[in-house]
């Protein structure tokens, strides 16, 4: 990428303020960008599904859904919601293998692509990276473990709950009591319900059950917990 490009300035504060990238130095960061190259994806592009074998995407805005699909039923679920400061595919960056995933596009993404073999070679090359890396790794293990434990472990209305929790916003809004909900709040009730393994008018009646207990606000465009409590009930973690 250019020095010149709009997208210059923005790719290096989303790097220097992410926890992923921030322990790198200036230099190292706008080594990075500059050996980069800079693309967007419209809401609803199509993805080539072998690009996760040529590049590492590092997401600069924009919402990236990864899907697993049933090729006989057509059923998907959601095994990672990727947004700003995170990046596609950590899988193939491991291993080299192709992930077969689909990426679906839930809004206009810029993003930041690096040759796979390159991006290899920045871990090796700068050992602070794998202070943040391999955490960010952990991460995800986590979320896999925790989304296969609630799959197995829980009902469709705890498993909404903890989706909700798992993105809320550690400090209320200023003008209002309400927690604010980061990175799902304007999904679909479908994508939310592809997110815990479950249908659309399924998680439609669990909002609305969670709307009039007072545990959330749901308005199109916003989610937002309304009282923290009555949610974390929800999940069997509140004790009295």
């Amino acid at each position: 990428m250019q020095k010149t490009s709009p997208l210059y300035g923005k790719a290096f504060d989303v790097l220097k303020n992410s926890n992923l990238f921030g322990a790198l130095s200036d230099a190292v960061l706008h080594d990075m960008i500059s050996e980069g190259e800079e693309g967007s994806w419209k809401k609803a592009d199509i993805i080539d599904s072998d690009i996760n074998t040529k590049y590492l995407h590092i997401l600069l805005s924009g919402k990236l859904k990864i899907s697993q699909v049933d090729p006989e039923s057509g059923r998907s679920i959601v095994i990672f919601l990727l947004g700003s400061q995170d990046i596609f595919d950590v899988f193939s960056l491991l291993d080299g293998r192709e992930h077969i995933v689909q990426p679906v596009v839930l809004d206009h993404i810029e993003f930041l692509r690096i040759p796979l073999e390159r991006a290899r070679e920045w871990i090796r090359e700068h050992p602070e990276f794998n202070e943040t890396f391999l955490p960010y790794l952990g991460k995800h293990m986590r979320e896999l473990e925790e989304f296969s434990e609630s799959l197995v472990f829980h009902d469709t209305s705890t498993r909404l709950a903890k989706l909700i929790l798992r993105h809320i916003h550690a400090c209320k809004e200023s003008d209002d009591e309400h927690y604010p909900v980061k990175l799902i709040n304007n999904l679909s009730h479908e994508s939310l319900a592809e997110m815990i393994g479950s249908v659309r008018s399924v998680v439609s009646t669990q909002m609305h059950k969670l709307k009039e207990e007072g545990a959330i606000v749901s308005r199109r465009g916003h989610l937002a917990v309304k009282n923290l409590e009555k949610l974390m009930k929800k999940c069997e973690l509140f004790h009295h």
